[in-house]
Parts: C-alpha cells; structure tokens; sequence
C-alpha cells in the first residue's frame, strides 16, 4: 500500500497502546515553538471541514489539491480544526489522515490540530486516539492535553521573534467540542476559559506587562455573532434564519463587515459558556477563526475581535461554496494587525494548465490523478461562477444590496 501504509497503520496502533495519556510537551498544553522569518513574515493555512473519505467520488482530486495547497502557498503553519477525516472503516480514516498529514510533510509544514462535532461522533475511534495518530507524523506540533482541560486539542502555540527566544505573538488552538447533553453544537468549557485567561495573563507577566497579540483556532463559532449582525424580516432574500430561533432572520451588518459572505446561517452552541467575554476582557485576541458552517467565509468585526468564518476545505463533496483554505499573514513589525484571504480550489488549475505544452513540460501524463484533476478543477471552476452570477450578482442588482463583501 501506497508510503507503505501497511508499517504505519501498525505504528500508529503501537502508539496507541504505549503512549500514555496526556502525553505532551512541557506544561501539557503548549506546542513547540514557531518563529517569524528574518523577514518578519508568519504565514498560516487554515483548513477546515475537510470531511475526507473514500465514498467522496472526487477523494482522489481532493488529495491531488491539498498537496497542490502545500506547494503553492509557502506557509509556515497549518492549522486544522475539525470534521477532518471521520467516515469509513478504521483503516479508510487512517488512509485519508496519511493523505492529509503526508502532503504537508512532503512540504517540511508543521500541522496543528483540533476537532469538530464530527470527528468522532461515530464511535470508530477516539478523539484521543485519533491525536495520536496525527502525532505519529513528524510535521505534528498538536497536543494532547491530556486530562488537564476538557475535549482533547486545547493548547497554545508561541511564535518567536525573528531576533530573540521571546513570544512575539501566540495561537490558541482550541476544541470547542462536538454535541451538548441535550444534542445541540457543542461549546468551550469553563476550565477551558480559565486556563485562556491564566495562559495569556502568564504570558502577559513574561511580556514585561504587555499583552501578547494573538488569534484563535477553534471549529464552532461563539454565539455572539448573531449579535455582530442585523435583524431583518424573513421574506428579506439575503436573509438567514438564526439556529434555535423560530421566526428571527439575519443579514450581514455592512458597518462592520470586512469581507465575504453569508450563505448559510451560523451554527453555534445554544449554550453560551461566556469564551467570547473572557476574550474581550482579556483584550489580546486580533481575530477568531472558525469552521463549521460550510459555506461562510464572512470576517465580521464585532467588540475589538473579528469573527472569521473558513469554508469547507474540500472538492465539491458535501454542501459548500468556495471550497478552499484560509490564508492568514501576520508581520512582526505590527502584530496588531493581520491580513487574510481565501484560496479557493479554483484557483489552483486553470484551464491553462490543460496545454499540451504545459503538460508535457510538467511531465502530466493522460492518465494520472494530476490530469484529472486539472480538467476537473477548471470544469467544476465554471459551475461556481455561473452559482456566483445568479445568487450573488443577479440578488444584489434586483435586491440593492450587498452580498459580497470581498468586491
């Protein structure tokens, strides 16, 4: 089997056994450390929702575009939160967890994990089980934290000044869980909060007094974002219902919208366990980056923090639009500001890269998953814009207003 496959599933399954649990690095909930460039720079791909798994008739492209992802993007950092690779048989969930972690190994890019509602609802295997199989891969700076925090996947990852050992800038990688006691979204506990709040004051105190800037890395977005948008009767077109809420519909709010849309309604926990309040009190997060709702891609300002939604990261699988990552600079020269932007599948081929010159200088033959991949990508590329054109342009001429904010 293909990286013979065969010695890592009995790795892996070593691992499982004599790996004890909450094994980590250093206070069991920080990874190893990350480092701006000489130039400053820090790049992160985001990835989400990736949903990989062998009844997808498109796996196969969808492996050829992430390792396309990781060989065009040049990133320092790739962050995964959630619903990653979930369905089948054990050996089909570890053959698309090797698909995913080797693209990126194959690229030298150190992965960060965390999960999703989805990750092991079925019951194939544990949320703790599952780490460990990303940890068997040398690219893995996830952390298992053990029995130190709720869930499995809540850590913090430093990222280092260019020209010193300090913490120039922090990541919060967090598992905001998958269901509740009554069924609905999950939600980050209050022991995760806590150690949110003491992690960045303890940072803060190493800093000189100074808070650390930072982002966080989480699957299900915070309940407040419906207070980051407007109400708006039902019949308005734009408009989407508010999960648990009968009869109450939301649009973007153009005052603080930065760019994207909303094209489903967002999910988050009924419950609200106060994260985002501990957020804007503790005043270090720039943005929080979110999966989850497939077809969002919103950046949406709300009380000092943005509120990010990434779309699915897969080819044309389940429900979605923009099927892509997530992009994300920041510079050490202000980390109080970032910049982002989303790679969408579409743009990896072209119908350019169908040249029989072109391919036969890449060395594409007719009948390889890289071939198929660049005739359907560019294919598939076509039915989104004609989407595009009837949903978001011909819906802002009749209605008069703004879908898109990316424009």
């Amino acid at each position: 089997m293909k990286r013979f496959f065969s010695v890592l599933l009995a790795l892996v399954l070593m691992t499982m056994v004599f790996l004890p649990a909450g094994a980590s690095l250093g206070d069991g909930t920080t990874a190893p450390a990350m480092q701006f460039r000489q130039d400053g720079s820090f790049k992160i791909l985001h990835l989400t929702d990736l949903h990989k798994r062998h009844s997808n008739d498109y796996n196969d492209i969808h492996t050829v575009l992430l390792n396309r992802l990781a060989q065009t993007q040049d990133v320092d950092l790739a962050i995964l939160t959630g619903d990653i690779a979930m369905d089948g048989p054990l050996h089909e969930v570890l053959e698309n967890i090797d698909d995913i972690m080797t693209a990126f190994a194959d690229c030298g890019i150190p992965v960060a994990v965390t999960f999703g509602n989805h990750d092991s609802e079925k019951g194939i295997i544990s949320r703790e089980d599952l780490m460990a199989v990303y940890n068997s891969y040398p690219n893995s700076i996830s952390i298992d934290d053990g029995d130190l925090l709720p869930g499995c996947g809540t850590y913090n990852i430093p990222i280092l000044s260019s020209k010193t050992q300090e913490t120039a800038f922090n990541l919060w990688v967090i598992d905001s869980g998958d269901y509740d006691e009554e069924g609905h979204y999950g939600y980050v506990q209050p022991e995760q909060i806590d150690w949110y709040v003491n992690k960045s004051n303890a940072l803060k105190a190493q800093n000189g007094g100074q808070l650390v800037p930072s982002m966080v890395f989480q699957h299900i977005i915070v309940p407040e974002i419906y207070d980051a948008l407007i109400e708006k009767p039902f019949w308005v077109p734009t408009s989407v219902k508010r999960i648990y809420y009968d009869g109450r519909y939301y649009v973007l709010n153009p005052a603080n919208t930065k760019a994207g849309r909303m094209d489903e309604y967002p999910c988050p926990p009924y419950y609200n366990s106060g994260q985002f309040e501990a957020i804007v009190r503790q005043g270090d997060v720039l943005a929080m980056f979110f999966g989850h709702d497939h077809s969002n891609t919103f950046v949406v300002e709300h009380r000092g923090v943005d509120l990010v939604a990434s779309p699915k990261c897969d080819f044309v699988g389940t429900y979605g639009k923009d099927y892509g990552a997530r992009l994300i600079e920041i510079n050490e020269a202000d980390t109080s500001t970032y910049s982002t932007e989303l790679i969408r599948f579409a743009s990896l081929f072209t119908f350019a890269d169908l040249n029989p010159v072109k391919l036969a200088a890449d060395g594409v033959s007719l009948d390889s998953l890289e071939f198929k991949a660049r005739l359907l990508v560019p294919f598939f590329a076509l039915f989104h814009k004609l989407d595009y054109f009837f949903t978001t342009t011909v819906g802002e001429i009749v209605t008069g207003v703004k879908i898109d904010y990316s424009k």
